[in-house]
């Protein structure tokens, strides 16, 4: 399950930077000029923005997964409660190694 999760994590990289650098920004960018399809240049800006956001969705989507599904497979949690308390900055300073003295 982790592995094609993994797989398509991947392609939808490749298609969310795909998708952006076709897009055509205000000075004209990587973007497609007119095509002869029939589309307005506003219509195919409108598709190429909901492509976008919904690869964008999936991404998030694929990320939090692999995340829950990595933790699931090792002993770790996502608590907070088992972070060691340091008591006071005092105590942090002289767990520290000392710095090696210039002559």
């Amino acid at each position: 399950m982790e592995t094609i999760l993994l797989i398509l994590h991947a392609i939808l990289a490749i298609a969310l930077i795909i998708v952006v650098l076709v897009q055509r920004a205000e000075g004209g960018a990587l973007g497609i000029g007119g095509g002869s399809d029939g589309m307005s240049p506003r219509g195919s800006a409108d598709i190429l923005t909901r492509t976008t956001a919904i690869i964008a969705i999936l991404f998030v989507t694929t990320s939090i997964s692999l995340t829950v599904l990595s933790l699931r497979s090792t002993d770790r949690s996502l608590s907070f409660d088992e972070i060691e308390d340091i008591s006071t900055k005092e105590d942090m300073i002289d767990s520290l190694p000392e710095l090696p003295q210039l002559d």
